[in-house]
């Protein structure tokens, strides 16, 4: 089988024989993993090496490193977590963004995906995202899943955050549940209802198939299942357990004055 560019820039950065990449080619044939990705497993390159080769031959930028200082989470409330684990790539929302009005939204973002042939994801982000273009660059697996880690983190950081604020004013949260005849009605910004919409739309984005709220002696839990696996989405105080159970109560129509198990 002829070398094809990708091969001959690959013996040229990671110095391979002839044997290497023979061997490489027909486990490809057998096993339809590609020649990179075969000496990858084997351990007869690396990735900063393959990589190196993909970004020579696809004519993308590499970035060992993500400039995570740089990053913005926005992207985080339109795309899924697992999407963008699936296909190992990330959307980098840079802060210094063009703001003039003929400014195109895809200048914010570039994607740094780790395969460069995922030509159908980078076309699906695109449309989450409401992009007309992207710009790409390659990435480490690692720098790419930590980058994801660290965005959701943050956004999961603005549920810690409401709950540091109720804890600031409880009593006037408390009042505020207890004066309200039907929280359907109320239609104001009260930090326990923005909990929990905040709750439902993570878990909604995240796919999650239920929410467990999860009484202890001393707290309880916020926690989704995302393919059969439960996540710690929150970990709020002992005292917010009864309006939080409240409002979702009176949001499912049941009585909020019955106090029965397992109800409750």
């Amino acid at each position: 089988m002829a070398d094809t560019p990708f091969t001959i820039a690959l013996k040229e950065i990671a110095d391979l024989t002839e044997d290497q990449l023979a061997e490489a080619k027909a486990l490809e044939t057998e096993h339809g993993m590609s020649v990179g990705r075969q000496l990858l497993k084997k351990k007869v390159i690396t990735e900063l090496q393959l990589l190196e080769t993909l970004a020579k031959i696809y004519r993308y930028p590499f970035w060992a490193d993500l400039p995570l200082d740089q990053i913005k989470t926005d992207f985080a409330e339109k795309v899924p977590i697992q999407f963008l684990k699936k296909h190992i790539m990330v959307p980098l929302v840079r802060k210094e963004t063009p703001e003039s009005e003929n400014a195109n939204p895809s200048d914010a973002y570039i994607i740094a995906l780790n395969d460069p042939a995922s030509f159908q994801a980078v076309d699906d982000l695109g449309g989450m995202l409401g992009l007309s273009g992207v710009h790409t660059v390659l990435s480490t697996r690692e720098s790419i899943l930590s980058a994801i880690n660290l965005c959701y983190d943050m956004r999961r950081d603005s549920a810690e955050q409401l709950v540091q604020n109720m804890e600031e004013d409880s009593g006037a949260i408390l009042n505020a549940i207890e004066d309200t005849a039907d929280l359907l009605d109320d239609t104001s910004d009260a930090p326990i209802i923005k909990l929990v919409n905040h709750i439902l739309t993570q878990s909604i984005k995240s796919r999650a198939s239920d929410i467990h709220i999860e009484p202890f002696q001393t707290g309880f839990k916020v926690r989704n299942r995302v393919d059969g696996i439960l996540y710690d989405l929150l970990t709020p105080p002992k005292w917010i357990q009864p309006a939080l159970i409240s409002r979702i109560k009176v949001m499912a129509k049941m009585n909020i004055a019955e106090k029965r198990l397992p109800q409750d």
